[in-house]
């Protein structure tokens, strides 16, 4: 009977300590190497910590995000439905934003020159006032499409999504020479971002391409025009405050003044997306505004 208590023990002992190993090995690894490996070793060469970065990689909520980036492949910009955005319905929860954020509007107007009704447009056609702040994870995004520059990776993804693409190998293979080193170069600024903030770069959602917040800024710009709109120590990119400062600071940059005529405003506005029909219609919800206020 002692004996047998004993064996039984052993067995008990081993099967925690296996799952246990199990569970380590999943936490450790993250998602399967094939996909994240090279890209994990080029973030420590580049001078990030490998400590954490085996620490986000071995996370289960990290993954390669192959419906996302397929997503961003057969993205065309002239599909979407603009139109939505100068509805009554829009223009009036439109209103009621510039209502509610009326102090905020009118000062960050008075310090960037940008013209509040902009600034409340693009709020409303990049996520509805932070409503639609987008599904996958940014870090999955930008890790997946970055990870493409790994010849192996790339043959693994066309392999997943050649049946269902619209573009054919050689356009996929053009597309993998843009965005790849880019995505790269915005995974690199949105780990700096994160860490800087001290956010976990695990949580944060945001569009196909990457972007995040209110402005849906990419993260090189947010480390370039973030700013603390409600000066608490923070550029919180998915604050109503610092968003609405983070375009004002954007806009000027890029040329805003007061009173700008209508051409200059368009070139203004395509620098933040390269569409004519985002511009018309960022154009014409402001005009919108205006007649109304």
């Amino acid at each position: 009977m002692f004996l047998h208590s004993k064996h039984i023990r052993f067995i008990i002992v081993l099967l925690i300590f296996n799952l246990l190993l199990l569970h380590g090995n999943s936490a450790g690894a993250g998602q399967d190497d094939r996909y994240f490996g090279s890209l994990t070793n080029r973030l420590v060469k580049d001078g990030f910590d490998k400590d954490r970065i085996d620490r986000i990689y071995g996370r289960s909520e990290v993954f390669f995000e192959t419906k996302g980036i397929s997503r961003f492949l057969d993205h065309r910009e002239a599909a979407l439905n603009y139109d939505q955005f100068t509805s009554e319905k829009s223009i009036r929860t439109a209103l009621n934003y510039m209502k509610q954020h009326e102090t905020t509007l009118e000062r960050i107007e008075q310090i960037y020159g940008v013209d509040k009704e902009v600034i409340t447009a693009i709020l409303l056609v990049e996520t509805r006032f932070g409503t639609l702040l987008g599904r996958p994870l940014v870090l999955n995004t930008l890790s997946s499409m970055a990870a493409l520059e790994d010849s192996d990776v790339r043959d693994r993804f066309w392999d997943e999504v050649s049946k269902s693409t619209q573009s054919t190998r050689i356009e996929f293979e053009k597309w993998v020479k843009r965005k790849s080193a880019w995505a790269y170069n915005e995974l690199k600024a949105f780990l700096k971002y994160t860490d800087s903030e001290n956010l976990d770069p695990a949580t944060i959602p945001g569009s196909y391409s990457g972007a995040m917040g209110i402005a849906q800024f990419m993260p090189s710009n947010i480390l370039l025009f973030a700013k603390d709109g409600d000066n608490n120590g923070s550029a919180n990119i998915f604050d109503h405050a610092d968003a609405i400062s983070s375009i004002a600071n954007y806009l000027k940059h890029y040329g805003w003044y007061p009173g700008i005529d209508g051409k200059g405003a368009y070139k203004v506005i395509y620098h933040y997306n390269h569409s004519r029909q985002y511009v018309d219609t960022v154009l014409n919800v402001s005009a919108l505004l205006k007649s109304k206020t």
